[in-house]
């Protein structure tokens, strides 16, 4: 009876710290590792445990004490840009995180939701992987292996520049027998490998790599803002083979029509399926960043050009302006862009992955009839709440694809700044 007490014990203190555990981390994860403050706003941020805050300038220039429940954060005098630390406390006395905070200026864009063809080249001719070959005499054999990487990208061969990978392809052809000395990218850093090609059962010099210099899709237009710089997709173009994340050295936005939808189902992510026409006349921007949280560019048309009038701009809200409950999302389908509903589920304002701090649900009736929720294609499309852009559309549930991500307004417009 005595150890049947002590177990007893003993998982009645493991289910109470277990509760204490995930109740913390939830708490934790309603608190963000960076908070944006407009310039002379006061902020008010409610907790559901006792918090007391105090903010501290890196310069030790400016504190300001805050209490959980008494009052906001108000930032009059700082510069736009100047950087805090907020550092908080629970009770008072516990120490529980130090966030970031920057001072920003109000921002307004014109959230699109249309939809685009996407074309962007490697900075570099992009290994995609590696595989052997079967060469003349029936053996099988990968000349680059242990040499070369997936991920890796070739800038030039024996000197020589190359940038597409028909050149590549064409140089190793050409080495006549000989090793081939490469530069290569491998994670940011640059160096040179030997190659020894092999003689295929075709007659054609190979070494085992299968490369890549350029990728295309069709994506959705976020937001153009007033300086005619744009901001798409909400996540970044990862290559199909690798997964890793494109280096580009440019890119195109072009004219698409979309000409079918794929419904989405549990288990079956629906699609957008659309022609693009990649002609010099029918590109839309030019795109200079590829990044995990968007793709960034500057449009060809400013916003006047393009018939985007100034009642169509919309203040970006912060995340702490975001609420549950309803929103709607901007995409276009059959042609036409229109404002479909949804529910804002979740907001994960630690933002621990930057392109999933929302959780959105599709309930528009219309929008679920054509696409059975968010469906490939649609990434990118901008939510709106309350009369302010609030974020994008990145990623489907895929057993329910009623259901997605989004990232916040906020995190998109500070990435294409970076």
């Amino acid at each position: 009876m005595k150890k049947y007490k002590i177990s007893l014990y003993i998982a009645l203190v493991c289910s109470v710290l277990l509760g204490i555990a995930i109740y913390e981390y939830g708490f934790y994860r309603q608190i963000p590792d960076t908070i944006y403050l407009q310039k002379g706003k006061r902020e008010e941020l409610e907790f559901s445990l006792p918090v007391t805050g105090e903010m501290v300038s890196n310069e030790d220039s400016y504190i300001e004490t805050w209490e959980n429940g008494q009052s906001g954060i108000k930032v009059s005098g700082p510069a736009l840009g100047e950087q805090y630390t907020w550092k908080l406390k629970l009770f008072g006395v516990i120490p529980l995180k130090d966030v970031q905070v920057e001072i920003i200026d109000e921002e307004s864009v014109y959230p699109i939701g249309v939809p685009i063809g996407i074309y962007v080249k490697t900075d570099g001719v992009l290994v995609a992987g590696l595989g052997n070959i079967r060469m003349a005499d029936g053996r099988e054999a990968c000349p680059c292996s242990n040499i070369l990487q997936i991920g890796d990208y070739i800038l030039s061969i024996n000197g020589e520049s190359v940038s597409l990978k028909g050149e590549v392809i064409d140089k190793i052809k050409a080495c006549e027998g000989e090793s081939v000395i490469m530069t290569i990218r491998r994670n940011g850093q640059v160096s040179s490998v030997k190659v020894l090609p092999v003689l295929n059962q075709e007659g054609d010099y190979q070494i085992g790599a299968w490369v890549r210099d350029s990728a295309q899709g069709i994506g959705t237009l976020t937001y153009i803002d007033e300086e005619n710089e744009f901001g798409a997709l909400g996540h970044g173009i990862n290559d199909i083979d690798t997964t890793d994340l494109m280096e580009i050295n440019y890119g195109g936005l072009y004219e698409t029509q979309i000409i079918s939808i794929k419904k989405g189902a549990s288990g079956e992510p629906g699609e957008i399926s659309g022609v693009i026409r990649f002609v010099e006349e029918a590109r839309e921007g030019i795109i200079r960043l590829n990044t995990v949280n968007g793709i960034y560019g500057i449009m060809d048309k400013s916003p006047g050009e393009a018939g985007l009038s100034e009642e169509k701009l919309y203040p970006v809200a912060l995340k702490q302006d975001i609420r549950l409950g309803d929103a709607q999302i901007l995409c276009t389908i059959n042609g036409e862009t229109n404002a479909y509903d949804v529910q804002i589920t979740e907001v994960d304002y630690s933002q621990s992955e930057g392109n999933r701090g929302l959780v959105i649900q599709i309930t528009d009736p219309v929008l679920l009839s054509q696409t059975g929720g968010i469906v490939q294609g649609m990434s990118g499309s901008p939510i709106v709440q309350d009369g302010k852009f609030v974020g994008a559309i990145t990623h489907v549930f895929v057993n329910d694809p009623t259901k997605g991500y989004g990232i916040f307004a906020e995190t998109m417009l500070h990435m294409a700044k970076e």
